[in-house]
């Protein structure tokens, strides 16, 4: 008799943990189940990322965060702005990446020049090549879009 009261104790109780985690993983996920999978973009693109363009050899930083309404923001610096008459004097900003398909999109990638005070508008994407690395692509905003850079990121840090 006891022993069968202990099973029905222990059925029980995993009953109700089971219901309990079911119950915490619909709430999670609200309407949609999306916030989990911007939870997991957020793990994949957020933080700070260093990379070398191939181009002329500068110096390429990344801070990635994660936005309140499901986008990103991107804000960058390099040693070297070709287009902004290869000077340092330029940053790079977006406000309103998104995830399509498992890379990170926009179609506003600005670099601001400081020393001309001109901005370039591109496309940017950001493609996942392994856990901690990136390959940044920007092309024009031209139909059909040229190709300007690809530089390899590496996650330095992490939140």
């Amino acid at each position: 008799m006891q022993r069968h009261r202990a099973v029905i104790v222990v059925a029980a109780v995993a009953v109700a943990v089971g219901i309990g985690s079911a119950v915490v993983a619909q709430a999670s996920d609200g309407p949609g189940g999306n916030a989990s999978r911007h939870g997991q973009d957020a793990r994949t693109f957020v933080g700070y990322w260093m990379g070398i363009d191939p181009l002329d050899g500068g110096d390429s930083r990344r801070g990635i965060t994660s936005n309140g309404d499901r986008t990103f923001a991107v804000i960058g610096r390099d040693t070297i702005f070709t287009l902004c008459d290869g000077t340092d004097r330029a940053i790079v900003t977006v406000g309103d990446a998104h995830v399509v398909a498992g890379a990170l999109v926009s179609d506003n990638f600005v670099i601001k020049c400081i020393n001309t005070n001109t901005t370039v508008t591109l496309k940017v994407r950001y493609d996942v090549i392994d856990k901690n690395i990136v390959r940044e692509t920007t092309t024009t905003r031209a139909d059909p879009p040229q190709p300007v850079d690809k530089i390899i990121f590496h996650r330095v840090s992490a939140p």
